[in-house]
């Protein structure tokens, strides 16, 4: 998916253009120096202080008279004020530096949205006053010190003066950032001098490296809070980035040509010893690659005083992650009250895809250990044009998310039912290693589409192998599209029908062309599963039965389980994957792809083998994998909706879900069902939801029959459940917000 253009670069569209005239053409390192001189000019005009002085106190060498820059000013200011933005936080947006793509990559940074300035200066204002000291460890242009400065001083002239001589500090790798910084907070005042004293306490250099002496020489005590967005990357370098980096122009899996090992060598060695003094001055960072915005939030910590308030933009890794289960740890023990918001990126707040999911932290740092811990708050927000609103709320205590999830990883639950009913299905379930079981998985991803690509195979050939690939798999179903013709993004599938399932692959691939210790898994039966995958699709888990004599490619992960490498086991499982109750967990942890730890993290329903549930899921499962290939016809759609029905309520139960419970679960499916017949005076089908409600009721011996006869009342219009919207919809494949073509 592409990248959306922020909101925000529309909004100041206008004074945009009026900045490129003043300074004689579009942005460049030529003109950037009196890009930035115009918009002093233009804080001036704001915040009324004289531009002489300023200039004369921080040492520019004036590109233009003041006089000449201050008119030069008047259309950019003029445009600003007739934008939704405020005019510091509209300043701090025009000044900063231009990142590329490489840029981003290379530090992580991602340009603060005046919206989550906004809201991250509300989360914390409440707390402060204006002789709060606070700082910005990453501050770049400074948006969110001139949002919280708003927040908390409002249009009070003396609270602001006394505010930014005294407790406005700031930090940032770059000297330009810190002038961008400087110029936005400047339109709140006057007063050179209280600038001037201001930025003598800032610090330029690399905060997470920078002696301990250079925080406590600003405040030996500790800061009122921390506030920031800090670098969303983890620190290393490969072949492909140093290629990119050096103006080569090239795409992942492309043959590398010119390289310069031994520089490639001398920046990747500085990138390890980087990497290792991060890891030895921060320890919750853990092993491997670190990840910047950890590191940061440790600093965070460290910078704050005891009682104060912490307030970042973190990405969405944070609460459930493993490797920043350690992090998660240490904020829960430290914090007195934790706050969490979860944002996806559908308002265009970053340059990312639109489904990326962030985090708006607030902390209070707790006073000693005996401090009362009080309940997480976990909230959902959405953007709206010009700020955020609440859609979700819900209270979580921190021992009762200690008993089902052990690793601290938090549930997008929006409210308190959802997360009653998250509690219940973790209750009731067990740990995929829990003895006596039979879950314990042996994961595989048994040939890698980029690596391995030379080693395809265009045709069937006599030793080769099919390769399945993510799109072939559906719940239930092998073979539920075939390829046609061309290859990579030009490729065309065809979508079979339910009941016409059949193997037509893209590649094949030689047995003796896999990593050896992969090739046995051709040989047997076992799962698999599309690894693509997301919280609003139509369905976010979907498996099926991979037989032997294919080779799955690594989007289509395969699971054995060794303890018990039986059919019946693995029928169960599919069963299980397949269902809604499973979905719905799966999908309070998942962003876009199902990892082995995030799948693992969802319980399984205790089930003891050859008991009843599960000889009905074995039965309902062998037979649905019959059918998939038995022909497209209105009678096998509609068993097939039948038995996944049974399936979906005898899972239900065995998590103890009751028939309000499974109400609550389908509410998070609306994608379902289009394509299908609407009943009368209705706007969309309910099929599915009516069909799977209907065999909950009988299952659990309810005398409801509201489901069943509106799912029969469905049937006669024609309506089948459980069929994709892809194959009503004539072959296409829609998530919410885009069209991908199958």
């Amino acid at each position: 998916m592409s990248s959306p253009r922020p909101v925000e670069s529309e909004y100041l569209a206008p004074a945009e253009a009026a900045l490129t005239q003043a300074v004689g053409g579009d942005y460049s390192l030529t003109s950037f120096e009196l890009r930035l001189q115009v918009l002093e000019a233009a804080s001036a005009r704001f915040g009324g202080f004289d531009l002489t002085a300023f200039h004369e106190a921080f040492g520019v060498k004036s590109k233009r008279a003041a006089s000449d820059l201050l008119e030069l000013a008047v259309p950019v200011a003029s445009a600003i004020e007739r934008s939704p933005i405020h005019p510091a936080l509209a300043l701090s947006v025009l000044a900063r530096e231009v990142l590329h793509e490489q840029d981003r990559k290379s530090t992580g940074a991602y340009h603060t949205d005046f919206r989550l300035a906004t809201r991250l200066a509300q989360l914390a204002a409440p707390k402060l006053t204006h002789k709060s000291k606070v700082i910005d460890p990453a501050c770049g242009a400074g948006i969110l010190l001139a949002a919280l400065t708003h927040a908390v001083c409002g249009m009070d002239r003396a609270k602001t003066a006394h505010w930014l001589a005294h407790g406005v500090y700031a930090a940032d790798l770059s000297g330009n950032s810190l002038r961008a910084a400087l110029l936005a907070l400047a339109s709140f005042t006057d007063d050179v001098s209280t600038l001037k004293a201001m930025r003598a306490r800032w610090y330029c250099g690399d905060s997470l490296m920078a002696d301990r002496k250079v925080w406590t020489a600003m405040v030996p005590e500790g800061f009122d809070a921390v506030i920031g967005n800090p670098p969303w990357e983890k620190v290393k370098l490969s072949r492909h980035e140093f290629l990119k980096s050096s103006g080569t122009k090239r795409h992942y899996g492309a043959q590398i040509h010119g390289l310069d090992e031994d520089l490639f060598a001398q920046q990747r060695n500085e990138v390890a010893n980087y990497s290792r003094r991060l890891l030895a001055r921060y320890p919750d960072l853990g092993n491997g690659e670190p990840d910047l915005y950890i590191a940061f939030t440790d600093l965070f910590f460290e910078l704050c005083k005891k009682q104060g308030v912490v307030v970042a933009l973190i990405p969405g890794g944070l609460i459930r992650s493993q490797g920043t289960r350690a992090m998660r740890q240490k904020i829960f023990d430290a914090s007195q009250s934790v706050s969490m918001s979860i944002i996806d990126n559908r308002a265009r707040f970053f340059t990312i895809d639109t489904r990326f999911k962030f985090l708006a932290v607030a902390l209070t740092k707790a006073g000693s250990e005996k401090s009362k811990r009080e309940p997480i708050t976990l909230m959902h927000e959405r953007g709206t044009p010009t700020g955020l609103e609440i859609t979700g709320t819900a209270t979580i205590g921190r021992a009762a998310l200690a008993g089902v999830r052990g690793d601290l990883s938090l549930p997008e639950v929006r409210n308190v039912s959802e997360w009653k009913l998250f509690s219940k299905i973790g209750e009731a379930g067990v740990s995929w290693e829990e003895p006596g079981y039979g879950w314990t998985p042996k994961f595989c991803r048994e040939v890698d589409m980029t690596k391995e690509r030379p080693k395809f195979l265009g045709r069937a050939t006599p030793g080769a192998l099919p390769l399945v690939e993510g799109r072939m798999v559906q719940a239930h179903r092998f073979g539920v599209k075939g390829h046609v013709s061309g290859t990579g993004r030009r490729a065309l599938w065809e979508a079979y029908a339910i009941g016409d399932s059949r193997l037509a692959p893209q590649f094949w691939i030689r047995l003796s062309d896999m990593p050896s210790a992969n090739q046995h898994r051709a040989d047997v039966l076992r799962v698999g599963f599309c690894d693509i995958a997301g919280q609003t699709n139509e369905r976010s888990l979907m498996a099926s039965l991979i037989p032997a004599g294919v080779v799955c490619g690594n989007k289509v992960p395969t699971i054995l389980f060794p303890e018990d490498p039986s059919e019946e086991r693995l029928l169960v499982w599919v069963s299980i994957a397949n269902s809604f109750a499973f979905d719905w967990m799966l999908r309070r942890v998942l962003t876009t792809t199902v990892n082995y730890f995030l799948l693992q993290s969802v319980p399984m329903p205790k089930l003891a083998k050859d008991g009843l549930p599960w000889k009905r899921l074995v039965s309902a499962a062998r037979e649905l994998r019959t059918l998939d290939s038995a022909g497209a016809t209105r009678e096998t759609y509609e068993r097939m909706a039948q038995l996944r029905g049974e399936i979906d309520a005898e899972v239900a139960v065995a998590y103890g879900l009751d028939l309000k419970d499974m109400e609550l679960v389908l509410q998070d499916f609306p994608l379902l069902d289009r394509g299908q017949v609407g009943l009368p005076g209705e706007a969309k089908s309910t099929i599915t939801r009516d069909n799977v409600l209907a065999a909950m009721a009988k299952r659990t011996g309810s005398l409801s029959t509201v489901w069943s006869h509106r799912a029969m009342q469905a049937r006669a219009l024609g309506a089948i459940a459980y069929v994709p919207s892809e194959l009503a919809l004539g072959g296409e494949e829609i998530e919410e917000g885009s069209k991908i073509h199958g």
